[in-house]
């Protein structure tokens, strides 16, 4: 009976530790990977060690200019639950019009200033989608693109009510994740395009990585995280956007910087192989997640606008 005890007794010890240092740390770690985003703009973040430090000042400048340059209206949408959406819009009274989706705990200004820019300049209409659980968009929870797949279509409907022809959507990183989540569902004949810049396969995935950047015990994390994501937010983690995209129509160009250390570029090879649409991949040499537009070179700025362009009307 000794050697029973013993074993219970490892057991409940390890049940023990395995409660206080992996199931307690997952649920409280929950709202702060999922929990509402103040989205801060670029002189609230600290970057000063990463990547994106090189390109700060480029970026603040474009946004600056954006802000000085063009009346940016506040709109709104309502999601498929009822929450309030906002979006600010450049109205260039143009038949063209781009809605542009952020990333994780980002804003549209941060993701796509020098988008903006590029974009206005060439006429366009511009739509800076606000994600759920983001800055002034309403929602407790960011399902990092699960759910947002609905507000995708809510925002298509808004683009539907208005005088333009011709609409691309286009996507960073969690927003591309969105958006390719959602394409197998969008019906509006304005829609003719998208661009799909260093989307994930999905949040399981990705979250699962970032334990592994962290040094934490990911195998032992996911699946406590991913029940309850299932149980609160009603969705699953591990929905896959090759899966989704395979049913897509709409032609898709597929964008991801080889020196991407955040999603790695082959997600987006994955992503472009099961694309059953017209489709493009770029995957630039050098360039980091987020920052192939912004910081890549004239032609490849002008392969995605013409990319975009070939199919409008």
């Amino acid at each position: 009976m000794t050697a029973v005890y013993i074993i219970l007794a490892v057991l409940a010890t390890v049940l023990v530790l395995y409660i206080v240092f992996i199931i307690g740390p997952t649920i409280l770690s929950f709202d702060k990977i999922f929990g509402k985003k103040s989205a801060e703009p670029l002189e609230g973040r600290d970057i000063a060690n990463s990547y994106f430090a090189p390109f700060e000042q480029m970026m603040r400048d474009a946004v600056a200019r954006v802000e000085k340059t063009y009346e940016l209206q506040r709109v709104k949408t309502t999601s498929y639950d009822g929450l309030d959406l906002y979006a600010d819009y450049i109205d260039r009274k143009s038949d063209k019009t781009v809605a542009f989706f952020h990333g994780y705990s980002a804003s549209p200004l941060v993701n796509f200033g020098p988008h903006t820019e590029y974009f206005a300049e060439r006429g366009y209409n511009v739509l800076l989608v606000f994600q759920r659980a983001h800055s002034v968009s309403g929602g407790e929870y960011c399902t990092l693109g699960v759910a947002e797949r609905f507000d995708v279509l809510s925002w298509v409907d808004w683009i539907d009510k208005t005088p333009a022809k011709n609409a691309v959507l286009y996507g960073i990183s969690m927003g591309a994740s969105t958006i390719e989540y959602a394409a197998q569902q969008i019906n509006s004949e304005k829609i003719k395009a998208l661009v799909l810049d260093c989307g994930y396969l999905s949040p399981y995935l990705q979250i699962y990585r970032d334990c592994k950047r962290r040094r934490l015990p990911g195998k032992l994390i996911m699946p406590i995280l991913s029940v309850m994501f299932r149980h609160k937010l009603h969705e699953d983690l591990k929905m896959n956007t090759a899966e989704a995209l395979k049913n897509n129509r709409i032609p898709a160009l597929f964008l991801h910087g080889k020196a991407d250390m955040t999603v790695p570029y082959n997600d987006s090879r994955v992503n472009y192989d099961a694309c059953e649409s017209k489709k493009k991949l770029l995957l630039p040499d050098g360039l980091h997640h987020t920052l192939s537009f912004s910081t890549g070179s004239d032609g490849l700025r002008a392969e995605i606008f013409d990319f975009i362009e070939e199919n409008f009307n």
